[in-house]
């Protein structure tokens, strides 16, 4: 385990916020300390697992991420896969929002890509080249399924992904995908994004929201906390200020609500089981009825949805930014 200082700004100054314990731990006995930063105010896991540790708490099987159609086991995996597939479709929506070019022209580089699903998507429903695609991953399942079933360029570290494409390569389109709360080194990995992305390309980021209604209402018991593995929990204002030190803005944000139903099931589920009791019809029926009202208010109430989608630009981009408007000043 490791202490480090607030990566926004460098403070060793935090206050106690939550302690959460890992979902993937029946016992629920091990609790990790999220704290705030005295100075900035992120949320963040301090202590916690050294970057050589942390393959260990990914080894679950039930790791959803890292799931594909030849590994699941359970009905409730099949669900998880077949749901992620049917989304698919409208997360490329959001990640081609703004392109006006040609999509054969699109090049798109996704951090955290597992196994390369969404990246596929873009090359065999929308015809971007696959030459133009890249991710990085540092699952070696997930990254061999990749190259293996659909033939993607696919690299276990954005730093290894740097030296493979050349230094020439930039990109319209970088994601992040629930992934930028699971690096350690972010500042490493901001500045890579800023050196590989066109000058008129977009960030997509989607960060779970901890200031939403399931987090409010499931408190340490909510799935998003993904203590040790989610190290980081932005809200736009926090954001704002690590990408500033690499001189990225928030062009706009809006709400992704499909996690509504992910987050507030799984909570439900694991607040049953910490309680001692069966997720059962009753339980349930309650997961459903907060996932109505977490829908509801992400749709009015963009900033307090279970998920958000980012789009960042570099600070000093020409083109205009009406494109990504939609919910910044909501």
């Amino acid at each position: 385990m490791e202490q480090i200082p607030c990566p926004i700004s460098n403070s060793t100054s935090f206050t106690p916020f939550l302690q959460v314990p890992d979902r993937f731990d029946p016992t629920g006995i091990a609790k990790f300390s999220l704290v705030r930063s005295t100075f900035s105010g992120l949320i963040m896991l301090n202590p916690r697992p050294e970057s050589a540790e942390m393959a260990d708490h990914y080894l679950c099987q039930s790791y959803e991420p890292y799931l594909n159609r030849h590994s699941v086991s359970t009905i409730g995996e099949r669900v998880y896969l077949a749901a992620r597939s049917l989304l698919v479709g409208y997360r490329a929506s959001l990640i081609l929002k703004g392109w006006r070019k040609p999509l054969n022209d699109l090049s798109v580089l996704e951090i955290g890509c597992s196994t390369g699903e969404l990246l596929n998507y873009l090359h065999q429903k929308k015809g971007t080249e696959q030459k133009n695609l890249a991710g990085v991953e540092p699952d070696c399942k997930s990254l061999d399924y990749g190259r293996a079933h659909y033939g993607l360029k696919i690299y276990p570290s954005f730093a290894e992904t740097a030296q493979g494409i050349g230094d020439q390569k930039k990109f319209d389109r970088i994601v992040l995908w629930h992934s930028l709360e699971h690096i350690h080194d972010l500042h490493e990995t901001l500045s890579l994004a800023n050196t590989l992305l066109d000058q008129e390309g977009v960030i997509v980021l989607a960060l779970p929201n901890m200031e939403s209604h399931d987090a409010c209402h499931y408190r340490e018991n909510w799935i998003a906390w993904d203590a040790p593995r989610h190290l980081y929990h932005f809200v736009p204002d926090t954001l704002e200020k690590v990408l500033a030190l690499h001189q990225l803005q928030l062009a706009g944000l809006q709400p992704y609500l499909p996690d509504s139903l992910y987050n507030t099931l799984n909570s439900e589920k694991l607040r049953s089981e910490r309680e001692g009791g069966k997720f059962g019809a009753l339980q349930f029926g309650d997961a459903l009825r907060q996932a109505i009202v977490a829908v509801i208010t992400g749709v009015l109430w963009p900033l307090k949805a279970s998920s958000i989608v980012y789009f960042v630009r570099k600070k000093f981009a020409n083109k205009d930014l009406k494109d990504f408007r939609d919910c910044k000043d909501e």
